[in-house]
Parts: C-alpha cells; structure tokens; sequence
C-alpha cells in the first residue's frame, strides 16, 4: 500500500479449526486522472461451515475488489451494483456445488477518498470512526443485537438478559444466494486527521470491549501499525477457548 495510505491489516483464526474471513484492498482511480485518489476496503465474515463460509466471504470480497473500478455512476451505486454481483456469484456457486447450499457472508465495503467515506455493508460486521479520543459506529448492526437493547430500553428486559441471549448474534440480513434484507449504505466526512482511525473487522474483534479498543488506539498515536500490533495482542491475551475468527483493517492519516 501507498504512503498516500498508511493502511495495517491483521487476520487471526483464533480457537476456530477453520479462517472464513477474507478482505481485500485496492486503489481506485475516482477521476480518471491516473493517480489513486481513493482506497477501497472490502471486508467479509463468512457461514455456513468450512466450506461455506470461506467461499462465500472470497466470493463477496472478490467481487468488490474485482468490479469496482469497471464500474460507472455514483460510489453508492456502483456498491450496490457489486452486491448485486456478489449474489449472482454465490447463487451460481451453489448452483454447481450443492454442499455449499446456505452458504452466505456479511460484507463491508468502504471507499476513502481523503474526504470522506462511503460505504455498503450488510451484516453485523463493525466500521467504526475513531476521533476525538473515541469510537463513533459508522454502519448499521445487522445483528438481534440492537433489537435486544430496544427491549432493554422499554424495560422488557435486563441488560444482564440482554447481554447472553442466545439470539444476539442471529443475523437478520446476510449475502447470499439471495436478494439480502437489509443493506446499509451511507457516507460520512472525514479526513482523517493525525491520531484518528477507520477501523473495520469481523466481530472476533468484539471479545475486546469497545472503551479497550479505543485505548489501544490511543496509545498509538495515529501510526496504524503499532495500533494493529497492540491490537491483536490484545485480543490474543483476552480470547477465549471459543474465539471466533478475527480480521480487520486499520486505515490512519499517518503518525
């Protein structure tokens, strides 16, 4: 990667006997002046087994990664067309190999132009902004997670319920085969100022609270590599004996 983009990346199986992360980065052309005026960033957590789901997350990543700069019209648009390829792929996928019937993945796709970013997701996958000394979650939750704090909130249940239902981390929208339910598309200014990060993963990420997260982020004042290293020790030391598979990109303006 360019010094234009000081960009770490870390992927961990974790206590998984299987990797059904992928992600993917690339350059892209925005203005068709010949220089790399934006980063595309494209992260995809896998189901539906060791098959499944490390085929469904390369295929979505894949078709990202791949289609993208072929593409016309608006960012938002051309994201969505790469769902839309990411579908026909896996559908197609299934179609010649019915063992990875089911199979789906969650996507983040995100394209930093130096001003901004826009992005698609689909999922319970996290982007998250960090400024300010803290973390701002950019994309919508996917998960039951949010319905369950809804109910917390009424009062139909306690945060400790809450907390260990067996429902919180259903997905209720995924790409499959299939036109996904929800997808979340949205853009957010921000340069990137020293000290701030774009931080996207998988939610194997998640065995760290957030507040720890933001610490490690802190602590590396801006340079993207101490802060990836910092941060995958942590979650080394603080995993469990199920820890799920954990990837993400760590996107800074630089020390």
């Amino acid at each position: 990667m360019s010094v234009r983009w000081p960009l770490a990346c870390r992927q961990w199986q974790g206590a998984r006997p299987y990797q059904e992360d992928a992600y993917g980065t690339r350059e892209i052309d925005l203005a068709g002046s010949g220089e790399a005026g934006a980063l595309l960033l494209v992260l995809a957590d896998g189901m539906g087994g060791a098959a499944g789901g490390a085929v469904a997350s390369r295929i979505a990543t894949d078709a990202f990664i791949g289609e993208f700069a072929g593409l016309a019209g608006t960012v938002s648009d051309r994201l969505r067309a790469c769902l839309d390829t990411a579908t026909a792929r896996l559908r197609q996928r299934e179609t010649e190999d019915t063992r990875l019937l089911g199979m789906g993945t969650t996507v983040v796709a995100a394209l930093h132009d130096g001003r901004g970013v826009d992005w698609l997701s689909v999922g319970d996958s996290p982007m998250w902004l960090f400024a300010d000394g803290g973390l701002e979650r950019l994309n919508a939750d996917h998960s039951m997670a949010p319905m369950l704090e809804e109910l917390v909130r009424r009062g139909e249940m306690t945060p400790d319920q809450a907390r260990h239902d067996g429902r919180r981390h259903m997905l209720r929208s995924a790409v499959t085969g299939r036109p996904a339910g929800p997808v979340d598309r949205g853009y957010r200014a921000c340069r990137l100022l020293p000290g701030e990060f774009l931080l996207i993963a998988s939610d194997g990420i998640e065995t760290l609270p957030v507040e720890r997260i933001a610490r490690e982020l802190r602590e590396a004042r801006g340079d993207a590599e101490a802060a990836a290293d910092a941060l995958d020790s942590a979650l080394r030391a603080a995993a469990g004996p199920s820890q799920d598979n954990a990837t993400f990109l760590l996107l800074s303006a630089g020390p």
